[in-house]
């Protein structure tokens, strides 16, 4: 079983009936497709490799944005995730030492979600 099915399945177990009818529909479904995921993690390490640090909700913004704005015959490359990130003008820099765990220990630095505002900018805009 792919990746895809198990954690949709793991997602879908409190509502589901029968686990195993829904593993055999969701793999026939998707056997003649493919899906290419792209996670807030994702994001998440392309800003830290742009030495930002983003909240999960900023992150979420970043995804979303990438989603809508997909073009399937040019598809989408790390580049244009690291773009996004700093286009976005959200977040905030890494320090130092978090830029040292990020290289040396590849730890991903995520900011907790800031009380009374949405989604903040760099620069407090």
């Amino acid at each position: 079983m792919n990746q895809l099915i198990t954690e949709l399945l793991t997602q879908l177990r409190p509502a589901l009936k029968s686990v195993g009818k829904a593993e055999h529909l969701l793999t026939e479904y998707w056997a003649d497709k493919i899906a290419l995921l792209w996670t807030t993690k994702d994001v998440h390490r392309a800003a830290n490799e742009t030495k930002t640090v983003l909240t999960e909700e900023q992150a979420r913004t970043i995804l979303r944005s990438l989603r809508d704005n997909y073009h399937a015959q040019y598809g989408l490359e790390w580049r244009d995730v690291s773009e996004a990130v700093q286009e976005s003008g959200l977040g905030r820099d890494l320090s130092k030492r978090e830029l040292h765990h990020f290289i040396h220990r590849d730890v991903l630095v995520v900011d907790p979600p800031q009380e009374g505002t949405k989604v903040a900018r760099k620069g407090g805009a």
